[in-house]
């Protein structure tokens, strides 16, 4: 796997993704997604750097974070959601996307399986429990580096600086104003909460703020303190001594996690 194999996937993407955008009726989900996977792109490099990934290594992880949402853009024109229960697994997709284009059959085929692996895994609510070490942590790496940018994504749409939304984001969940004391509580377990256990759209924010729970990098935790992406989704969430208790139960966390 060279440079030149790496620039022929950026290529594929852009006018892949250009068709979508250039077809659709409402281009803001699909510009949306297209701009996520560019800093997903950037996030991995980020990481990549901070662990001191290998040329080799790196171009694979910038692989795999460029493909992992290719499946997004036919889900959302065919099924009008990014919600996976309600129409199909979008990195199951993702998959389909690279083997129906052949986009990594000039790649060796340890990495194609390694890419493919992570693409397929990247969104799963849990790893198995058996896998080879390099794949493993390429996935981990894809992971979190897709996270990094899904905290960016919906802090900014919880404070309202993306107006051309349109509820997609949060799955048109109704807003019943309430913390839910079931998914809290997972929240106190350290235990992650299931997209299907999900109802209302504080119930969303509390799912991925337990995200918090699947980092895999100390970098990645950093990062993510930094840019006090957590107890910003917070804030928009009720007023309430639950509130409060998150509040406190995070800063803990997360202080113990970097120190």
């Amino acid at each position: 796997m060279t440079d030149k194999d790496y620039k022929a996937l950026v290529l594929f993407f852009d006018d892949y993704t250009t068709g979508f955008i250039n077809q659709a009726v409402n281009a803001h989900p699909h510009l949306t997604k297209k701009k996520h996977t560019v800093r997903v792109v950037e996030n991995i490099v980020f990481l990549g750097e901070k662990l001191g990934l290998s040329p080799q290594q790196m171009r694979l992880a910038k692989a795999a974070a460029l493909l992992h949402d290719i499946g997004r853009f036919s889900q959302f024109e065919t099924y009008g959601t990014f919600y996976d229960h309600a129409s199909k697994n979008h990195g199951a997709l993702g998959v389909g996307v690279i083997r129906e284009h052949r986009l990594l059959s000039s790649w060796p085929m340890v990495e194609k399986k390694q890419i493919v692996r992570s693409i397929a895994l990247h969104n799963s609510y849990h790893l198995p429990l058996k896998m080879d070490k390099d794949t493993l942590f390429l996935t981990r790496l894809l992971r979190d580096a897709d996270k990094l940018d899904i905290f960016h994504v919906v802090t900014q749409n919880y404070l309202g600086a993306d107006p051309g939304e349109n509820g997609y984001l949060t799955l048109n969940l109704p807003d019943d104003g309430l913390i839910s004391k079931r998914l809290f509580e997972r929240i106190l377990n350290g235990e992650l909460i299931d997209n299907q256990q999900i109802q209302s759209v504080n119930d969303l924010k509390l799912l991925q703020i337990s995200w918090v729970f699947d980092l895999n990098f100390k970098a990645t935790m950093e990062r993510v303190s930094c840019c006090d992406f957590i107890f910003r989704i917070i804030s928009t969430m009720p007023n309430s001594e639950r509130r409060t208790f998150l509040i406190a139960f995070m800063k803990a966390h997360m202080a113990k996690k970097i120190a």
